[in-house]
């Protein structure tokens, strides 16, 4: 998915930490990058501890929501381009949970698990879960989505 992105004389992730920052890439378009979800991400999101906010800019849509400092470092990790850059975006785990933490309607198992459904998670991703660390970002969070997301996950990889 990002192999055009590298010729280019700038990296949109690289770019999306220094926008607003500190921030790091996750939700969709981390796992996209990861390959944890079949679709093609446009809009590149992160996640900071300040306001949400959106930025417009001629090389693409940057949008930043808020996640709490608790949860904030948990699983995030710098990524190099190659190119003498690097940027910081969330492990698999913490783009799921991110994007999980953002659904504020979930409140059953069966809620989740359409919810999970609709992402349609590559299985080969999933299954190879750390979950100590899904269970330190959950501690981080404190949310009803994340632990729901962890009883699901349990019930169907482990």
């Amino acid at each position: 998915m990002l192999g055009n992105e590298y010729n280019k004389p700038y990296n949109k992730f690289v770019l999306a930490n220094l926008i607003y920052g500190p921030s790091y890439i996750t939700a969709q378009t981390a796992m996209a990058f990861w390959n944890m979800i079949p679709e093609r991400v446009e809009l590149t999101i992160s996640m900071t501890m300040k306001r949400k906010k959106q930025f417009e800019t001629p090389v693409g849509e940057f949008s930043y929501l808020y996640c709490p400092k608790k949860a904030f470092n948990i699983g995030v990790q710098l990524e190099d381009t190659g190119g003498q850059k690097s940027f910081l975006i969330a492990s698999p785990e913490k783009a799921l949970c991110d994007m999980t933490a953002m659904q504020t309607h979930i409140s059953t198992k069966r809620e989740m698990k359409e919810f999970l459904e609709l992402m349609r998670l590559d299985d080969s991703v999933s299954k190879n879960f750390d979950l100590s660390l899904l269970e330190e970002i959950k501690t981080g969070y404190r949310r009803q989505s994340i632990r729901l997301l962890l009883n699901c996950l349990k019930e169907d990889y482990v």
